[in-house]
């Protein structure tokens, strides 16, 4: 069929407008389990709702969209297949994604239902949802607790690009800040075998981290402890981490986070910053940018936005690296306050 010529503004338009549409249909799939079903092979919609308890010509819908933004292959003829994209929705395979959709579909849309009062108001829109701030609703529901870990691991697959973004082989100790159940550390000890790690988060996250890094088979170089860096970081690092923490903070807060910081850390060591920086070209960063304002209060920041907040604690950023995800890694240096 031909396209229309002048409608490009208008289809825009729209098509920013479907958007929650698109989404909550990939929400619909990794909640379903559809991607682990056609690991296995084509299937029609008929086959696939009996095997997911599925209404079947509803399903067909959902799969002919599906298709048509690139997640599935094929059409009720010949069946649907996973594309690439749709590979990630599997369960249990490097890079899933699957928990990052079901946490955006069923713990994050619900706030999205109606932005107005936060723009209005700057109010946030997770506590208005759910009667309390992100962390703590999440501590009374361990399922979405669950969901959540998983979709931050599946939004974290840049770790692994970290070791060959910036150079570790000056330092001894990296204490990674918030770190969780230590993927990151991971991937830089094991990428750095001389290097030994510091694990520093709040003790029941801590508590929970053992195992993985068992796993990953640097137990062994990586010192747990817990604790809350807004009143304390531990000292003696020569690099220190912090990995998508400050976007989750208002600058009032980043401020106590980086004061700890200073106060740790012996000049002349580095403090990474690892998150979506801000730059002149549309990024990633902006999306993430509202989300943090409706969900924690937080934000995406600019250069010289972290800059102005490192300024007064003493460091100095030196470099921007590039990461995948439209990531950066800001290289500061603590200098003689």
């Amino acid at each position: 069929m031909e396209t229309i010529r002048g409608d490009e503004p208008a289809r825009e338009i729209l098509e920013l407008i479907v958007g929650p549409w698109r989404a909550q249909t990939v929400y619909l799939a990794a909640k379903l389990g559809l991607a682990d079903h056609l690991a296995e092979g084509a299937l029609t919609a008929p086959d696939l709702a009996a095997r997911v308890g599925a209404d079947p010509v509803a399903l067909q819908r959902f799969l002919r969209l599906l298709a048509g933004v690139g997640v599935l292959a094929g059409d009720e003829a010949a069946g649907y297949t996973l594309t690439d994209s749709g590979e990630l929705l599997r369960t249990n395979v490097p890079g899933s994604m699957r928990d990052l959709a079901i946490s955006y579909g069923e713990l994050f849309y619900p706030v999205w239902v109606d932005p107005l009062p936060t723009a209005v108001t700057g109010e946030q829109g997770f506590p208005r949802t759910y009667g309390a701030p992100l962390f703590e609703h999440l501590a009374k529901h361990p399922e979405q607790a669950r969901t959540f870990d998983g979709a931050m691991a599946a939004g974290s697959s840049f770790f692994a690009e970290v070791p060959g973004a910036y150079d570790f082989s000056g330092a001894t100790t990296v204490v990674d800040l918030g770190g969780g159940r230590g993927a990151l550390l991971a991937e830089i000890l094991k990428a750095n075998p001389g290097l030994r790690g510091v694990l520093y988060d709040a003790p029941h996250v801590v508590a929970a981290a053992g195992e993985f890094l068992e796993q990953a088979g640097v137990a062994d170089r990586c010192t747990r402890l817990g604790g809350d860096f807004f009143a304390s970081v531990p000292a003696g690092g020569d690099v220190y981490v912090l990995s998508r923490v400050l976007h989750d903070w208002t600058d009032e807060q980043c401020h106590a986070v980086l004061r700890c910081c200073r106060d740790a850390a012996a000049p002349g060591s580095t403090l990474l910053i690892i998150e979506r920086v801000i730059h002149e070209h549309p990024t990633l960063a902006l999306e993430w940018d509202v989300q943090m304002m409706t969900v924690t209060g937080g934000r995406e920041r600019t250069r010289a936005e972290y800059e102005a907040l490192l300024r007064p604690h003493s460091f100095r950023i030196a470099d921007c690296l590039t990461l995948p995800l439209d990531v950066n890694i800001l290289v500061s240096t603590r200098e003689e306050s």
